[in-house]
């Protein structure tokens, strides 16, 4: 699969869509690198985490260090699983509502069995994304930041009523 193939399909979702992938990093236009194994490099954080698109069966899949999980088993099947993950990206508080993020996380789940049969796996990317969000090790960096604030007002507040 040449570069102008994987465009065509990349174009669509750039750079909003993509944006909703649970990724550091950034989206890249081509010319695409080879990863090592011959693999277009379409999204790349600059250290050791990326995306690849294998050019002989064009299945899309994360890389990290030395662990590859699927992100899905054809370029043509991305789109799709995006604007799933992104729908409910957008309209869920998140893991703060466990209840409520469970019940979208099994409706994802089910669109993804249906949209691409390998994706839903259990140890591919968006099974161990979706099970990260879930844990319990699971930190909100919004809600540190607001307790941080919060703390600081705290503390100044009771300088004031001392002074």
């Amino acid at each position: 699969m040449n570069d102008s193939k994987i465009w065509a399909v990349l174009e669509t979702m750039f750079p909003v869509a993509l944006e909703d992938v649970p990724l550091d990093g950034q989206w890249l236009k081509p010319p695409f690198a080879d990863d090592a194994a011959g693999r277009a490099v379409v999204c790349n954080d600059g250290d050791f985490q990326f995306v690849v698109v294998d050019r002989t069966n064009g299945s899309v899949r994360y890389v990290c260090e030395d662990d590859e999980s699927l992100i899905a088993s054809s370029l043509e099947t991305l789109p799709k699983i995006v604007a799933a993950w992104g729908a409910i990206d957008r309209d869920t508080v998140g893991p703060e509502d466990d209840e409520d993020f469970s019940a979208v996380k099994k409706s994802f789940e089910q669109q993804l069995k249906v949209l691409d049969p390998p994706a839903a796996a259990p140890n591919e990317f968006w099974a161990l994304y979706a099970e990260e969000l879930t844990s319990d090790d699971y930190v909100d960096v919004d809600e540190i930041e607001e307790d941080d604030d919060s703390d600081f007002f705290e503390e100044v507040e009771e300088v004031r009523s001392d002074a």
